[in-house]
């Protein structure tokens, strides 16, 4: 294969990727916390940058309050990134908020400027085997804009791992 076929390839497999979208995955038991409690810990965006090491800082839209769960159509912006230095910030809009299903989903149309658009979070609360314990399936999902937001994934993909698996089952009972 000539090298300039090589590089046609590795661009189509690039723009199909940039085309279709990406969805990161991760889950986690926690132990001691009930379905409702984890769900307004989740729900809360204060408690964000206790649990998402890249989340810098939650700032209200409008007349939201941080320090309780969102509701529907509630909107925060999170800040994250290394501010001053390099302060990144998606708005988030809360669209689903169901304590009778445990799911709730976050969506930020316009993403992360000049990097990713159609970006959602989605969380899905449930009942773990043992009484008391909860489970969380958290999944985001975001459509990139350059191969930059490709390129990241791995490391967003670690984040978000980071997050749900260690620092949130620390950071919910600590609360």
């Amino acid at each position: 294969m000539s090298h300039s076929v090589f590089i046609q390839a590795l661009l189509v497999v690039l723009f199909l990727d940039l085309v279709r979208g990406l969805t990161l995955r991760t889950s986690t038991r926690i132990r001691g916390t009930t379905r409702g409690d984890l769900q307004r810990f989740l729900a809360t965006p204060k408690h964000w940058p206790s649990i998402v090491l890249s989340s810098h800082s939650i700032e209200p839209v409008g007349n939201c309050d941080v320090n309780r769960p969102l509701q529907v159509g509630e909107k925060v912006d999170e800040i994250f990134g290394l501010p001053p230095i390099l302060p990144l910030k998606v708005q988030w809009k809360c669209v689903v908020n169901d304590e009778s299903t445990g799911d709730i989903v976050f969506e930020s149309a316009n993403g992360l400027r000049n990097v990713a658009k159609s970006c959602r979070m989605k969380f899905k609360c449930s009942y773990a085997s043992e009484p008391g314990d909860s489970k969380v399936e958290f999944q985001m999902e975001f459509d990139p804009i350059t191969p930059l937001a490709y390129l990241a994934t791995p490391l967003l993909s670690l984040d978000n791992d980071l997050a749900v698996k260690i620092l949130l089952p620390f950071s919910v009972k600590n609360c």
